[in-house]
């Protein structure tokens, strides 16, 4: 199984502010639906109240949470990070998403087998919640896009696909 880490990250590694996301790009949306969607996404249990419908249909959800008890319509709940991967594997998933937020993004990176990343560039000073450091030597770009820029936001993007290095 492979195990994505999927965010949308900005040059000072922002990711969130306040619970939500520093920049609503409509392209960076339809991807993580695309690339997302008949998989399990895994999140932490803050990232899932921050979800402004509740559960991503059409995918297996996972919230992990040490609240005891924690239900939600559509989702399943892990202890652990490696608990909800153990839940993934053992149904048999080919790839599974983690999806957020910055402390279950850092549990996540020595399990991670790549990142699909939509760089942001811009910076957030008033962020609250970031991206860990991603080690050059871990990881490989192989696949990136040309640079965007979003009608609504005026920011420019790109979609990065990083991998580790065999």
């Amino acid at each position: 199984m492979i195990t994505t880490i999927i965010a949308a990250v900005t040059t000072d590694r922002a990711i969130g502010r306040g619970g939500n996301l520093i920049y609503h790009i409509s392209a960076d949306l339809r991807r993580f639906k695309a690339l997302t969607v008949g998989h399990t996404v895994i999140m932490g249990r803050k990232t899932f109240e921050s979800l402004p419908k509740g559960a991503l249909p059409d995918r297996r959800n996972i919230v992990v949470t040490r609240t005891a008890g924690f239900t939600a319509p559509g989702i399943e709940t892990a202890p652990s990070l490696t608990d909800a991967l153990d839940m993934a594997r053992k149904a048999g998933e080919t790839e599974t998403f983690i999806i957020g937020g910055g402390m279950l993004y850092d549990t996540a990176m020595p399990h991670a087998d790549r990142l699909q990343l939509t760089s942001i560039e811009a910076t957030a000073p008033d962020a609250d919640i970031y991206f860990p450091e991603i080690d050059p030597a871990r990881w490989t770009l192989t696949a990136e896009s040309a640079s965007q820029t979003d009608d609504k936001t005026g920011v420019t993007y790109r979609f990065l696909t990083l991998d580790t290095r065999s």
